[in-house]
């Protein structure tokens, strides 16, 4: 599919009298009214501020929102907020609503915020989540500027976690990119990133695996660059917190999305990964200077009393799962929910043998992911209970702990996966 495919005529006309630009700010919305405004006078605030002689513009791919999302996205200003610096900018920044025809979902904005960047030989994008409350202009500078400068093809996020912030990413996905990719990479979720022309380029050339929801395009986006060669760097950002939604899918949907998603990368990449060793540090450009921002606090003695009743249950489906060895681990984690322990070693053992057993889809892949839901919130359980009224030192020594767990787990499971 060419690019100009996926642009309407008047969207077409609209770019052809921009021209060429220095810096693309795509924002995809779907139904982001409270919070838009904030994101696109940020994203005017940065570019005034710090690239005051770039040639720029702010892209709206809209799929569809009844709550009046792109008239807000056109018609913000930041005149009225006070956080443009006195000098004046030498450019204006232009802005540009359209919506976008195709599936709904962040994978067919980006093809449309990507396809934008291709026609109009943007020499980086920068794409903001419009649902994200504490974006600031220091954001623009931080995500594009690794790209001008050339270090960088793709700039990934970094946020101050606590404990109990995100532990999807923490005690999940982010060890196991890290192991399985090679790559000190903080953030596979890519809530916001940057990247050059040329890997905007090569994403609009290839399909995104499954069905475009955002942790397919997200995770998708970080592993190719990782496995097809591009240069990788992070920036260091403030919180992230999210606003309010009309609609938050549940723990399970999300769960089995951003599981399916890694898997989906796994098998694309298996001649790359496999062989990676220990893994190589991406550059930060930045310090992680914001406060940590706790997520919501759960129950976790509810937690670890579910997990133990969820892994009896589970049993017979666990022995088709797990070795016998991470079967009696788990079991005897099991058996002492007010002590829970789930160490970094069987946890990182129990994930690599879910994924022996989606790839090898000794029952249903959607039953594996199910099954594995019960254990995270287990492991989940017993970091809490280890860590909650940890300081950020010290979370972010487990953390770090957690990802060499799974960096020695991962040579073993690779050989089991090549001859799968």
């Amino acid at each position: 599919m060419s690019d100009e495919s996926l642009l309407s005529d008047d969207l077409l006309r609209q770019l052809m009298a921009t021209g060429h630009v220095d810096i693309l700010v795509g924002i995809p919305t779907l139904n982001n009214a409270s919070t838009v405004v904030d994101v696109v006078r940020a994203a005017q605030s940065g570019i005034a501020r710090y690239f005051p002689r770039a040639r720029a513009l702010i892209f709206n791919a809209d799929s569809g929102s009844d709550d009046g999302t792109p008239t807000l996205v056109r018609d913000a200003t930041t005149d009225d907020t006070g956080t443009v610096s006195a000098s004046r900018p030498l450019r204006t920044t232009n802005r540009i609503t359209t919506p976008y025809h195709g599936m709904p979902g962040k994978g067919s904005a980006m093809r449309v915020i990507f396809a934008v960047a291709d026609l109009l030989s943007a020499d980086a994008v920068v794409v903001l989540d419009p649902n994200v409350t504490s974006v600031t202009p220091d954001w623009i500078p931080a995500l594009a500027g690794p790209v001008r400068e050339g270090h960088a093809d793709l700039v990934a996020p970094r946020y101050p976690r606590a404990a109990t912030d995100a532990p999807l990413v923490t005690q999940l996905v982010r060890p196991l990119v890290r192991a399985a990719y090679g790559w000190t990479l903080s953030e596979p979720l890519m809530g916001e990133f940057g990247c050059s022309r040329p890997f905007a380029s090569h994403c609009l050339e290839l399909a995104v695996p499954g069905n475009g929801a955002t942790a397919d395009v997200d995770v998708w986006m970080a592993t190719e660059a990782l496995a097809k060669g591009f240069r990788p760097a992070q920036a260091a950002l403030g919180p992230r917190l999210i606003g309010p939604s009309r609609k938050r899918p549940t723990l399970p949907d999300v769960f089995q999305q951003v599981m399916d998603a890694v898997c989906a990368c796994l098998e694309m990449h298996d001649s790359y990964w496999p062989a990676r060793g220990a893994a190589d540090p991406v550059p930060c450009f930045g310090t992680l200077n914001g406060a940590v921002v706790p997520g919501p606090r759960p129950d976790v003695g509810a937690m670890a009393e579910a997990f133990a009743r969820d892994v009896e249950a589970l049993h017979p489906v666990l022995r088709t799962i797990l070795s016998e060895p991470t079967l009696a681990g788990v079991t005897a984690a099991a058996a002492t929910p007010a002590r829970l322990v789930y160490d970094d070693d069987l946890w990182a053992a129990t994930v690599f043998e879910f994924l022996l057993a989606y790839h090898r889809a000794v029952i249903t892949r959607e039953h594996v992911t199910q099954t594995l839901l019960p254990l995270y919130l287990g492991r989940t359980a017993a970091f809490l209970m280890e860590h909650a009224s940890s300081g950020p030192a010290t979370v972010d020594a487990a953390f770090e702990s957690l990802c060499l767990a799974f960096e020695r787990t991962k040579p073993s499971a690779a050989a089991q996966w090549k001859k799968a």
